[in-house]
């Protein structure tokens, strides 16, 4: 049975023909290398599904001079404490009040009072067994308040509060030099009542005074009595200046 005629030469241009349109066409479509059938450039953005990144959590180089990083957050940091010492200038003898320190009344009566060896205080140079007693300070509002500290040894000190041009000042007196057997412990005391008597020493005996003047916003019942002598909360202060005069003669 017949297959039919094979394909004449007259018709081999129009199959190459056809081959070629194939391979063409194939060409064409056929996609390259992240590139698709349109151009990369012309090509419209895909949105992605995935969530974008998160931003690097900061470090300490991160952060601005003044803040550092904590738990991936910058944070302020406070300023330094202000460790400076505190000013401790004494309180020199105010214009107006006399020198001469014997004019002045101090707790051991009938001896003159002379500047003090050492600080701004003032010496009464008295025997061994002289009595010591309370005195009152100029413009002073209340009684006096004998403090006795519980340190070894044990200190004796008073507080007095004066008031002055509508203004209130808590002074507290050291005594040095004197022998006492009060239990310590506060209380008040008339003016007159006995503290002490002058201790034996080597040298001069006699009653080392010296007065310091509280800091403002310093309550001496809320602080231990023998750091009300430092200079954080006191500052020295010439006794003559808080001393009463002796009556004139």
């Amino acid at each position: 049975m017949s297959t039919g005629a094979p394909a004449t030469p007259a018709l081999w241009p129009l199959a190459i023909v056809a081959v070629a349109a194939g391979v063409g066409a194939y060409v064409w479509w056929r996609p390259s290398a992240g590139v698709g059938r349109t151009d990369v450039a012309s090509a419209p953005a895909v949105a992605s599904s995935a969530p974008p990144l998160a931003a690097p959590s900061p470090t300490g180089n991160d952060c601005p001079a003044s803040q550092l990083a904590d738990d991936g957050v910058c944070v302020p940091v406070p300023p330094p404490e202000d460790t400076s010492p505190v000013a401790s200038a004494p309180i020199e003898l105010l214009p107006g009040r006399t020198p001469d320190f014997a004019r002045y009344v101090t707790p051991i009566a009938n001896y003159p009072a002379a500047a003090a060896p050492e600080g701004l205080g003032l010496l009464v140079a008295a025997p061994r067994g002289v009595p010591v007693t309370a005195v009152s300070l100029e413009a002073q509002s209340g009684q006096t308040r004998r403090w006795v500290t519980a340190t070894v040894p044990p200190r004796l000190l008073t507080l007095h509060r004066v008031e002055r041009s509508g203004s209130t000042r808590t002074y507290v007196v050291a005594y040095a030099g004197v022998a006492f057997d009060t239990t310590p412990g506060i209380a008040e005391v008339a003016v007159g009542t006995p503290l002490g008597r002058v201790a034996a020493g080597p040298g001069i005996t006699g009653l080392t005074l010296h007065v310091r003047q509280l800091r403002r916003g310093v309550e001496p019942e809320n602080v231990a009595p023998e750091r009300l002598l430092l200079d954080s909360s006191s500052l020295a202060c010439d006794p003559r200046n808080v001393l009463p005069l002796e009556p004139a003669h």
